[in-house]
């Protein structure tokens, strides 16, 4: 994909992140706590089994429903989405299914601890592609103590001990993100020459829809990579857009001919997705409260297509009226997974990982755009909108259990977070709005 004079800056720059690591101690001391995540996690569940069944706890949970839902597509595919021993609904696409069949060749318990291992990896990796994207197309100094603790959190957050415990697949799905990040922005900017990098955006965004079925809000983003306003005329580049359906369309070869196959997977994935509920579970979404407070958990499928439609329209709005140039993709990425917070009826706290990752590259233009301003109430302004920010995510990051153990001992849903991922929202709507 690189020639070699690419591929060796492209090392020059894992180079640069490798040293900025060793030369700061809070670094060095993050990439070891991710790993203590790792070993702590994998210690519990070969000592929990000894006092409780695992099944009564969060470890392996998830991974649990993965392995099953491999072994199904092959033993018995029309059971996929219907599969009574799953303890949660699986909302997955087919393809998924097929990456976990390697687990199914070896022990349940061998292929924890493999998988394990592989999202410590993914975290640091998704570590490296932010600071690329960061330093080299966003031009992030990382000269002020908020931006440094941010960077921290990137590789130790707390918030990743649940989902190491699960066995989730969040931190491979953010790795697959940051890719198409990397290479959206070096469409721009050109600063690596890769072959192919359009059906590879489609390849790659294509795949991590089948990890998360929500990331198909993402493709609307791609929109401007093959379209332009030259004066008033409208110009498509048919080549870029070929090639990123043909990626697209490469990566779900395997959807289409399980759905095609048994025309009912359509249905009950989609019904799996829009109609599912787990009840007893702390939700992030207004939609949820919004059920809970009229007593009625029938009205959250037409409540979640509404907002969803509101809040993408206000988003996709402004993406449009925005010039190429000044687009902040990582925003825009951050956007749809804040969207899916607020209005899937089953989103969880877990999901905040996945917009903090996505949206840091792009998170300290705005603090940037600041020095540029010359009005002094506008930077008064400005500078609450970042710090409204900040706190929010040292909540989400670090501080997110408060919710959860309201909504699941007082509250039947978590009845913070949802507020604070609307302030969120506004908050950087109208950033994004006033950069167009």
């Amino acid at each position: 994909m690189f020639i070699n004079n690419e591929s060796n800056l492209l090392f020059q720059d894992l180079k640069e992140c490798t040293a900025h690591i060793k030369k700061t101690k809070a670094l060095k001391v993050s990439l070891f706590v991710n790993l203590i995540y790792v070993v702590i996690t994998i210690l519990c569940f070969f000592i929990v089994p000894y006092f409780t069944p695992l099944e009564n706890t969060i470890i392996a949970n998830d991974y649990r429903i993965f392995y099953q839902s491999a072994q199904t597509i092959l033993a018995d595919p029309e059971q996929l989405y219907i599969l009574p021993d799953y303890n949660m609904p699986f909302r997955y696409l087919p393809f998924f299914s097929l990456l976990f069949l390697p687990y199914t060749f070896i022990p349940f318990e061998v292929g924890f601890v493999i998988h394990t291992f592989l999202l410590g990896i993914f975290q640091t990796g998704s570590f490296y592609l932010i600071y690329i994207v960061s330093t080299h197309f966003y031009n992030t100094k990382y000269n002020t103590k908020v931006r440094s603790d941010l960077l921290f959190l990137v590789l130790m957050a707390p918030l990743q001990v649940p989902m190491i415990m699960m066995g989730q697949i969040s931190h491979i799905f953010i790795f697959l993100m940051l890719i198409v990040l990397l290479l959206i922005e070096n469409a721009r900017k050109k600063r690596y020459y890769i072959k192919y990098q359009y059906i590879a955006i489609g390849l790659i965004l294509g795949l991590g829809i089948s990890f998360k079925p929500y990331a198909i809000l993402i493709l609307p983003l791609l929109a401007k990579l093959f379209i332009s306003l030259a004066g008033k005329r409208i110009k498509i580049d048919f080549g870029i857009l070929f090639t990123l359906l043909l990626g697209l369309g490469i990566s779900h070869i395997i959807n289409l001919i399980y759905f095609f196959t048994y025309p009912g997977f359509g249905q009950e994935f989609l019904n799996i997705n829009i109609t599912a509920q787990i009840i007893n579970y702390p939700s992030s979404s207004l939609t949820r409260i919004i059920s809970v407070v009229f007593e009625s958990f029938s009205i959250e499928a037409i409540v979640m297509i509404i907002l969803t439609f509101i809040l993408y329209g206000f988003i996709y709005s402004v993406y449009l009226i925005t010039p190429s140039e000044k687009i902040n993709y990582p925003s825009y990425f951050g956007m749809v997974i804040l969207l899916v917070m607020i209005v899937f009826t089953d989103s969880w706290f877990l999901n905040f990982l996945i917009w903090f990752m996505l949206v840091f590259p792009g998170l300290f233009r705005y603090e940037d755009e600041i020095n540029l301003i010359s009005s002094e109430s506008l930077k008064k302004k400005l500078k609450i909108s970042n710090f409204i920010t900040y706190k929010i995510i040292y909540y989400s990051i670090v501080y997110f259990t408060a919710g959860v153990v309201i909504g699941l001992t007082i509250f039947p849903t978590d009845p913070i977070l949802p507020f604070f991922l609307i302030i969120l929202y506004f908050n950087l709507l109208g950033r994004l709005f006033r950069n167009h």
